[in-house]
């Protein structure tokens, strides 16, 4: 009798199993699945916040060509693109349910089983806008569901012939997804174009910009710096002659909100007088510097492999190899002050700064070295071989994960 619940309980996972893996269905009206929708909630795109005082005067200010705040803000709340849409739909988050996955289960086992449910989804979500078109599983869903079946027709459960079955569809999966995302999507260029504006490879670029921004974004930003850092990024890629300008349309330069709200908090306090804020200490508020971020247009299917975590990390990188290349040229500028000066009469405490500088000076440019050289084209390098010897998505995710980890943890930023 047992035997027999048994061999009914594993049928409906089966079948559970099978619509998931074949499909992308979720059939599960009862919370009986290990496998359920849901995860971290993002705040809606259409939220608006009420305008503050001081946000509706910063709102009016005329920025670089012209463009007030409240105009800038209007055109970013057109309707999203029909593309972003459809990333939308496939980037819905599923995630194993542990109480409700079977002792004798792997954990492993049922990491398989969502990855290739939600590959299977997402292809289906893209081929359902005309994007693209064939299976995800290159038509074999027929046999796969049938070595499934047979599997329901034991009386007894094979873990072992259900991990076959799973691989089975997994290595097919993760081959069709390497097709797409390597050879289709062109992820060698998708990464080379990463490296070169998230790390800093056009250096060239990055060095007109900070020049051309280095007043701008010492004040606290306000709502048209945004804007404004977007225009002087077009005009140092022009004096530069960046090559493919395609490229620069990917990419949109960020100014984090909380800087924002921070300066109005502190301006409002120092404006009441420092009333009912007594014994408060008042923090300068935040620069355009610490504010400034870098935004990428993912295209499908690049969008499973460069997540938003994944372009954080990024974002980390590419806002310490800034604050790294500012200082340097801070210090090259100091040089020549100490040039202009070197026919006057010096004093112990200019012989002082002058070594000082020199030692700043050595430090930053090593570092600078090292972290270009030693670090990013050498882990760049080595990803670019595991990319082009591997076959398998999953191996390049992995790859790429091991990328970034090690980024972080060579060029010092995990020891802040």
């Amino acid at each position: 009798a047992v035997c027999r619940v048994l061999c009914v309980c594993h049928g409906v996972m089966y079948k559970q199993i099978s619509a998931w893996m074949l499909h992308g269905l979720l059939l599960d009206p009862h919370q009986e699945f290990f496998i359920q929708q849901g995860g971290a909630t993002r705040p809606e795109q259409g939220a608006v916040a009420t305008p503050t005082h001081s946000q509706s005067e910063q709102d009016d200010e005329l920025g670089i060509g012209g463009v007030s705040g409240r105009q800038l803000r209007q055109m970013q709340n057109l309707h999203l693109s029909k593309e972003a849409v459809v990333l939308k739909e496939s980037m819905r988050l599923y995630s194993i349910r542990p109480e409700m996955l079977p002792g004798y289960l792997p954990h492993r086992l049922a990491q398989k089983v969502l990855f290739v449910g939600e590959s299977v989804q997402m292809f289906q979500s893209q081929a359902a806008s005309q994007c693209a078109s064939g299976s995800i599983l290159k038509s074999h869903e027929d046999a796969f569901a049938t070595e499934i079946h047979n599997l329901q027709q034991q009386d007894l459960f094979s873990l072992l012939e259900l991990e076959m079955v799973v691989d089975k569809i997994r290595n097919t999966v993760a081959e069709h997804l390497w097709k797409l995302v390597v050879e289709e999507a062109d992820l060698l260029g998708q990464l080379k174009t990463i490296k070169d504006f998230y790390l800093l490879g056009r250096g060239e670029l990055f060095q007109a910009f900070i020049d051309s921004t280095q007043t701008l974004l010492k004040a606290p930003p306000t709502a048209v710096t945004e804007h404004d850092v977007n225009v002087a990024l077009q005009q140092a890629a022009s004096r530069v002659l960046l090559d493919d300008e395609h490229q620069l349309h990917l990419f949109h330069l960020t100014i984090s909100t909380q800087a924002r709200d921070h300066r109005e908090q502190t301006q409002a306090i120092v404006s009441e007088g420092l009333s009912g804020h007594e014994g408060e200490a008042v923090r300068e508020p935040w620069s355009g510097w610490a504010a400034l971020g870098l935004s990428y247009t993912v295209r499908w299917p690049l969008h499973i492999l460069l997540t938003p975590s994944v372009l954080d990390k990024y974002n980390v990188m590419f806002r310490y190899l800034l604050e790294v290349r500012r200082v340097q040229a801070e210090l090259q500028r100091c040089w020549a002050v100490q040039m202009e000066r070197k026919s006057s009469r010096m004093d112990k405490s200019d012989a002082v700064k002058w070594r000082l500088r020199n030692h700043m000076a050595f430090l930053v440019d090593n570092l600078q070295y090292y972290l270009q050289v030693d670090v990013l084209e050498s882990q760049f390098s080595q990803l670019q071989q595991q990319v082009s010897s591997k076959r398998d998505f999953e191996s390049i995710r992995l790859a790429h994960d091991a990328f970034l980890a090690n980024l972080l943890a060579t060029s010092f930023i995990l020891l802040k």
